[in-house]
């Protein structure tokens, strides 16, 4: 009993591997699509020569070569000689904001995903550009020397040689400073900027110093200041808190009191309202017996970004569905010199009318073509033929001008009859039809005008 259980745990397994469908993952196409690197500077100029300090925009262009749908990604990996320094992730949008893709940026694994969104569904000949900012990894680097680092590129590689220089740095630790400030972008909220300045490292006497921050273009404050208060050895004495603002001039002031072997740190935060390069504030700091003494500090935008373009294609103009002649809806026939003529109900337009004709012994594509002044191309499209041939009883449609239809028409011709008289009782009895105007043949119509004639002699007598 038990042997039979393991073989339907077994069986049902099996069944549960190669049977339950599996979700497909959706297409990643690498770097197939990505046609071009370039290594450049923070002013965007292309370069082969870094200092080993260095930040390096790493600039891809793209072009989407096949068709491709949302949800689909491309990736890139960054070479090991390299550190990306910001990892938000970032859209690729067009001229007029549309986001063609969202970049996403994996520090663990070194890649950038580009997943498509809806517009690749609806545009056509998609290409652009993308950078992401890197800093050289010292690990993986030799200074003074050229260094060969390979980029993916086209799911192949490209391989840009690099001269990275060492940084001297020099002896000595460097004066004790008055004033020195620092800035960078918060880790995770990229909008967000941290300042901190430290004041009187040098540990002069300051009598009523007062502190002055003017904040550069494109930024906010955001909340309050934070003073921290340090003796000779830098251990922070005492903390407290100002509310700070900014006056027209773009400053504001914190009262620090007077310095005595002491120094200061100051630390507040200021909020991006504005897409720049970089960020810039400068602190000054002054008292009763201190000229002002002022430091400018710098925060550079090393956020990745991309743009784009696509083309919307044209409206599709739908076709109306081929009805083959013999099925279109008929509203009269008419007789012609060319036979019997079928006319579509409702199918004048712009002067021409829409005709079915029947196909006789010895008619030609050519011939059809040159008794209604259309072409053959006309014809074939019209009723949808791959060949020139035509078979006796075939069904043409045909879209002619209304003015030939009424030129080709056969008028109706009178009844020849002939009278006889039964008792009081004159009968007429159709005996034929004149003949049509133009005919050849002067004996005959001369024949039938002496008949009518004749009867009506007779029967005038016979009253």
């Amino acid at each position: 009993m038990n042997k039979k259980w393991l073989v339907f745990a077994i069986i049902f397994l099996l069944t549960t591997i190669f049977f339950i469908p599996k979700a497909e993952a959706a297409t990643d196409y690498g770097s197939k699509f990505f046609t071009n690197i370039a290594l450049q500077n923070q002013n965007g100029e292309d370069t082969s020569n870094f200092k080993e300090n260095s930040k390096v925009r790493v600039a891809y262009d793209f072009v989407i070569t096949e068709p491709v749908v949302s949800g689909e990604t491309m990736t890139l990996t960054i070479p090991e000689q390299l550190k990306l320094i910001n990892f938000g992730g970032f859209p690729v949008n067009d001229a007029e904001g549309n986001t063609i893709a969202e970049a996403t940026v994996n520090p663990t694994t070194g890649t950038i995903t580009l997943t498509f969104t809806d517009y690749v569904n609806s545009h056509t000949d998609l290409s652009g550009s993308l950078f992401y900012n890197a800093s050289f990894n010292s690990k993986n680097i030799q200074t003074d020397q050229v260094n060969p680092i390979v980029f993916p590129v086209k799911n192949t590689t490209q391989t840009e040689n690099v001269y990275i220089s060492k940084v001297s740095t020099g002896g000595g630790t460097g004066s004790p400073t008055v004033v020195f400030k620092q800035g960078r972008m918060d880790d995770k909220d990229h909008s967000t900027i941290h300042w901190t300045v430290t004041l009187n490292n040098a540990l002069l006497p300051i009598d009523n110093a007062v502190y002055t921050d003017t904040l550069g273009s494109g930024q906010n404050l955001l909340g309050k200041a934070t003073i921290k208060y340090r003796d000779a050895s830098k251990k922070v004495t005492s903390t407290t808190e100002q509310p700070i603002s900014l006056d027209k001039s773009r400053n504001f002031q914190l009262t620090i009191g007077t310095l005595s072997n002491q120094s200061v740190v100051i630390t507040y935060d200021s909020k991006i309202i504005a897409k720049q390069k970089s960020y810039t504030n400068k602190a000054t700091i002054a008292g009763d017996n201190l000229e002002a003494v002022s430091r400018n500090a710098s925060v550079i935008n090393y956020e990745s970004g991309g743009q784009g373009v696509g083309t919307t294609p044209p409206p599709v103009t739908e076709e109306p569905p081929f009805i083959p002649a013999g099925k279109q809806p008929i509203e009269k026939i008419v007789e012609t010199d060319f036979g019997p003529l079928e006319i579509v109900k409702d199918s004048e337009q712009n002067g021409k009318i829409t005709v079915i004709y029947k196909v006789k012994s010895g008619d030609t594509l050519p011939g059809v073509a040159k008794k209604f002044d259309v072409t053959v191309a006309e014809i074939k499209d019209w009723n949808k033929l791959e060949s020139g041939n035509l078979q006796t009883g075939q069904k043409l449609q045909l879209t002619i001008e209304k003015t030939l239809l009424t030129s080709i028409t056969t008028p109706a011709t009178p009844k020849v009859t002939s009278t006889t008289t039964v008792g009081n009782v004159v009968e007429v009895e159709a005996v034929g039809t004149l003949p049509h105007t133009g005919d050849s043949n002067p004996l005959l119509a001369f024949l039938s005008g002496l008949s009518l004639v004749f009867f009506g002699f007779t029967s005038i007598y016979k009253k």
